[in-house]
């Protein structure tokens, strides 16, 4: 299932778990389902999306074309975007093959706590399947395939990571903290995939997952515990 219109999504991932614990999720539908908030940018275009068990929804995105509204460029200003989601984030990012090419984003949610890019628990996906300035942001449809093979081939990688936000050509972004850094795949055969630019491997899928609530994650655990208990 997709969903391409931006809005708040609240779902339980379809997972096979212990009787008591399905009690559980019956009992607290929307517990794992919590507010997250970014400022983000790329150079050039981004698009967000959120999975909840096999539903994919599209959150929104930046200018599509090369200038910003506002802004000079399309990644002179940073947007801020709040979202409900329950499993994973996925970022579709790509360039205009020109000068240089990165995503620079904040991430604040419960589970989360402050995640920035550059932090090891991000991941890409090259799509090798490149989308250019001016092309509309790529369908919920669209994701759902892509991750499906990236699931299927195991193809996730460790995200290349830049210096801090604030180097040339993009200078600080404003509402981005200066801790956050940019980020690109690890493109073969270039001792910097920021620059110059570079379409190699796009479009880009980053991706990082929710966890769990702790006080979800201990009642699971605890629920379980007391059934061995009883045997």
């Amino acid at each position: 299932m997709f969903i391409d219109q931006p809005r708040r999504a609240r779902a339980i991932a379809h997972a096979v778990v212990h009787p008591l614990a399905a009690l559980f999720l019956v009992a607290a539908p929307s517990a794992h389902a919590e507010l997250v908030t970014t400022t983000i940018t790329c150079d050039n275009h981004y698009a967000i999306f959120t999975r909840a068990g096999s539903t994919f929804t599209y959150i929104g995105g930046n200018e599509t074309g090369f200038a910003g509204n506002p802004g000079t460029f399309n990644w002179s200003i940073a947007e801020t975007w709040s979202f409900e989601a329950t499993e994973t984030i996925y970022i579709a990012a790509w360039s205009d093959n020109s000068v240089a090419q990165g995503l620079l984003a904040q991430f604040s949610s419960p589970s989360l706590g402050t995640l920035l890019t550059g932090d090891a628990r991000w991941r890409v996906y090259a799509t090798n399947t490149d989308r250019n300035t001016g092309a509309p942001h790529p369908l919920a449809s669209e994701i759902e395939a892509h991750i499906a093979s990236a699931d299927g081939l195991g193809a996730w990688e460790p995200t290349y990571v830049g210096e801090h936000n604030g180097i040339a050509p993009w200078g600080v972004i404003a509402g981005i903290t200066t801790d956050a850094r940019w980020i690109w795949r690890n493109t073969p055969g270039m001792a910097d995939p920021l620059r110059p630019g570079s379409g190699a491997g796009e479009m880009l899928i980053f991706t990082v997952n929710i966890p769990a609530p702790p006080a979800m994650a201990a009642a699971l655990v605890g629920m379980l515990a007391v059934r061995r208990r009883r045997r």
